[in-house]
């Protein structure tokens, strides 16, 4: 039976509520004790936590269909999508090597393989997006069940998965090249007093914190979402807000996401830039409005991606992308709403970055 206080009504959780709940609160913390430490250490240790997601992703984004598909289905999908994630790792490093190669002077240690220098833009191939169309395509003609719903299928989460992974790189690794490598647009910024510049990633504080600052202020937004959006539907969810996609999501539940998602980023942001600690140079106090922007646009894009990932669920009549989260699902599952919170903050950072120059 439902409560009431006061002129506000609260729902009265259903049945198993409590041990979904646990279940929920234990592979969170289990998970989140597990990735954590490679988040703040970033790095070789982030570089191959993101793989092993990756990996288990395009996994679940193959067997989603639910049909046998030939071989060559998983090395195109596997091929593809890495491709899309690494290709700013892998042209980056490829450039430098030339540039090595052609005047070894330029490199008094040598060259080396970097993770943290090469992420000052946001892209994929126009190449490789042709080539990939065109392997999908060919699969099509060769396997009996690979028709045209699976070429669409297959391209579309191949550009999203492959995308969403790169922001995921681009997030933590950027912050260290934007100290390395001032911008015009910020000359003078400085973090914590310590004026932006080659010296500033030599500072261990900047290092683990400071360089992880804008993961967590990416993340924050869709996580705090979700779990409002969960305890705003569970108790006070009475207007559905799509049951063709998602039955038990409500448009009171929607609400509760995007207010909390968007207090609890915008909040992390303006307290770090108040501090003199901002997220980026160009995320200072007095452009309190740029952060305020990106903490509203996460919660939304992030329900978005929600949604669209239970679209395609829904089409394809399955609960979950996978079961490897007990209680949480797969790791789609869990990235839907960050995939497309990240990409969208990503697309912004580049834009503010370069002046809002579109034409990038």
């Amino acid at each position: 039976m439902n409560k009431k206080i006061g002129n506000i009504e609260i729902n009265t959780p259903p049945e198993g509520y409590k041990t979904s709940l646990k279940s929920r609160l234990i592979v969170a913390g289990v998970l989140l004790i597990t990735a954590l430490p490679t988040f703040v250490l970033g790095g070789w240790f982030y570089f191959f936590a993101i793989m092993a997601f990756l990996l288990i992703a395009i996994a679940e984004v193959i067997r989603a269909p639910r049909k046998k598909y030939n071989w060559f289905v998983y090395v195109a999908t596997y091929t593809i999508i890495l491709s899309f994630v690494y290709w700013m790792f892998f042209k980056g490093n490829m450039d430098s090597y030339l540039d090595y190669l052609a005047d070894p002077s330029q490199f008094p240690d040598g060259f080396s393989i970097s993770l943290d220098q090469h992420y000052m833009n946001f892209e994929v191939s126009v190449i490789g997006i042709a080539a990939s169309l065109l392997v999908y395509c060919v699969v099509g003609i060769l396997d009996k069940n690979f028709g045209l719903d699976d070429i669409a299928y297959f391209f579309f989460m191949s550009l999203l998965v492959g995308l969403g992974f790169q922001s995921f790189y681009f997030i933590r690794f950027y912050p260290v090249e934007a100290a390395a490598y001032p911008n015009p647009l910020y000359v003078g910024a400085t973090w914590g007093g310590q004026a932006y510049g080659p010296e500033l990633i030599n500072n261990n504080f900047f290092k683990y914190f400071g360089s992880f600052e804008l993961l967590l202020f990416v993340f924050i937004a869709p996580m705090f979402s979700d779990i409002a959006a969960y305890f705003g539907g569970v108790y006070f969810g009475k207007h559905k807000l799509n049951e063709r996609i998602s039955p038990k999501k409500t448009w009171e539940g929607f609400y509760w996401g995007i207010i909390v998602g968007f207090i609890a980023s915008a909040a992390f942001g303006l307290i770090l830039a108040a501090t003199g600690h901002p997220i980026l140079p160009f995320l200072t106090i007095d452009k309190w409005y740029y952060i305020v922007l990106i903490a509203l646009v996460e919660p939304i894009l992030g329900t978005v991606g929600d949604l669209s990932f239970s679209l395609i669920k829904r089409y394809y009549d399955i609960k979950d992308y996978g079961n490897i989260l007990r209680g949480h699902g797969g790791i789609l599952d869990r990235a839907d709403s960050v995939i497309f919170s990240s990409i969208g903050a990503v697309i912004i950072l580049v834009l503010m970055k370069n002046g809002w120059n579109f034409l990038i």
